[in-house]
């Protein structure tokens, strides 16, 4: 043991601070830099409907020039999700534009989001195996594939970083049983909490965490969102890159040490993440990040457009020809669904004539209205059916169907709310009672002799409708996926009726 004297004490006292603060100024630093999208749900060029959105074909000519300007040598490319789905040309390709400009602007990574999934897990394993060089996901497996990667180091600029990949958990919830069935996603915690042992022991310079799952605080009841407890339980992660819930975070400190980024939805904004590292004591010693908005008028990149060029021209061709006689009258998207709302009410007869079921519960998924007069594009069926769902059937008795109907009613403030066709009733609001008005039909109720129909996206709960989920996964449901979409029964019912006029029924009549 080493004895020190009152001399010695003072001299470390005094020089200690100033040789730790020497190592710190002259310790190896290293810059890096992280381009981060998300949600771009395949807005490829510019969408009529939606001013707002950006344009991936614009964006690409902002990467390639910030990626030329900082290096590609200290750069890492990367996506968290949402890509695939989302507009008239993804529908159209079956979501393989969206992974076909991934690789076009030469991505790092790809970590895959919900809607991904849209056109069923087998067409995502289809698209996801020629990603699987730049794809992390940690949480997912899909049981008839082999794992996807969770993490993996990469170099850039001397400096080793671990980047980890984890997908939206609540999967489950949106996506129905046939998608459980198939596959696990497990809490990205979970899966975070199994990985890090091995991911620590390689000692990497800089944890970055790309996640389809945003940081909502506290204030996520649902715990969609998980963002918050894994900053918290894994303080070693650096860099937390966001998305899934379409905001615009430019940066900021959450948890113990971690920065948040999360770049805006629709491809309108690049996140630009700059990173200082001390690679001899592998810490991150400076974080800075901002969002670049899409300039106005940006040209495209041209030759993202020339590998893209056959799905454009088919996009061109759907815009232009019309696909359905125009309506004798207007059918407009406002109102309350079930009360007074023609959207709902055509989504309803559409597909009770699809399924041939006796109800439908069914809400509008978007603003748009049929104008009178005016032929019907495919592009105008997308934006009234912007969603990849199927039918779903069940038989329902009386008391079941009350709670479904309450359950809907009490979360008619959400986008989910559903109203119900085929059946009159009365609700009572503050007995919280559903009366059905005509007795023959309570009647056929209980003998189970009415079909229900439902979108795909309702029937799995959406996070919302515990009591629909529940009861639809009893056997006595006979719940049956029909094979038929949305879209396509809306498009069936136009071509099969021109001259169509839609008078919205009072289904529902409510009482205080």
């Amino acid at each position: 043991m080493i004895a020190f004297n009152n001399d010695m004490k003072s001299f470390c006292h005094l020089f200690l601070p100033i040789f730790l603060l020497n190592v710190l100024l002259f310790a190896e630093q290293r810059r890096v830099y992280f381009l981060q999208t998300t949600d771009i749900h395949s807005v490829l060029v510019e969408e009529e409907q939606e001013p707002s959105y950006g344009s991936f074909l614009r964006l690409g000519t902002l990467i390639r020039e910030q990626r030329n300007r900082l290096g590609a040598e200290r750069c890492l490319l990367i996506d968290c999700g949402d890509t695939i789905q989302g507009t008239l040309i993804a529908a159209l390709s079956g979501g393989e534009v969206g992974t076909a400009a991934l690789r076009a602007l030469d991505y790092d990574v790809w970590v895959p989001g919900n809607h991904e999934f849209d056109f069923g897990l087998e067409r995502f394993l289809e698209l996801a195996e020629p990603m699987r060089p730049i794809l992390l996901c940690g949480n997912l497996r899909a049981y008839d594939s082999p794992p996807f990667q969770a993490w993996r180091i990469e170099e850039r600029n001397g400096v080793r970083i671990a980047l980890i990949g984890m997908t939206a958990s609540y999967m489950r919830y949106w996506l129905g049983e046939g998608f459980g069935a198939a596959c696990m996603v497990e809490y990205a915690k979970t899966s975070l909490k199994r990985i890090f042992p091995d991911l620590l022991a390689v000692k990497p310079d800089m944890i970055v965490l790309a996640i389809h799952q945003a940081w909502e605080g506290r204030e996520d009841p649902r715990q969609v969102n998980e963002v918050a407890d894994i900053v918290e339980q894994f303080p070693e992660i650096d860099l937390v890159l966001g998305g899934h819930t379409h905001r615009s975070l430019p940066g900021h400190r959450i948890g113990p040490r971690s920065w948040y980024v999360q770049a805006g939805f629709a491809a309108k904004q690049l996140g630009l993440i700059e990173a200082l590292v001390d690679i001899e004591n592998h810490r991150v010693l400076e974080i800075n990040s901002q969002l670049l908005e899409l300039p106005p008028h940006y040209e495209e990149d041209p030759d993202m457009r020339r590998k893209l060029q056959p799905w454009l021209e088919m996009l061109d061709e759907a815009r232009s020809k019309s696909i359905a006689p125009a309506p004798a009258s207007d059918i407009l998207s406002k109102g309350r669904p079930g009360i007074n709302c023609q959207a709902s009410e055509l989504f309803c007869m559409a597909i009770a004539e699809a399924s041939k079921a006796d109800i439908v519960l069914h809400g509008v998924l978007s603003k748009k209205n049929f104008p009178a007069k005016v032929a019907i594009s495919e592009q105008d069926i997308f934006d009234f059916v912007p969603y990849e769902n199927n039918i779903i059937t069940a038989y329902l008795n009386q008391e079941e169907l009350k709670e479904v109907i309450l359950e809907q009613w009490n979360n008619r403030s959400s986008y989910t709310y559903s109203g119900v066709y085929g059946i009159k009733l009365k609700i009572s609001e503050s007995e919280q009672s559903v009366e059905f008005k005509d007795p023959e039909i309570g009647q056929k109720l209980d003998q189970r002799s009415l079909k229900l129909a439902l979108n795909s996206f309702t029937a799995a709960g959406s996070g919302r409708y515990p009591k629909l989920r529940a009861i639809l996964l009893q056997k006595s449901s006979k719940r049956q996926d029909s094979g038929i979409s949305s879209r396509d029964a809306v498009r069936d019912y136009l071509q099969k009726h021109p001259g169509l006029k839609v008078k919205a029924q009072a289904w529902m009549q409510i009482s205080k």
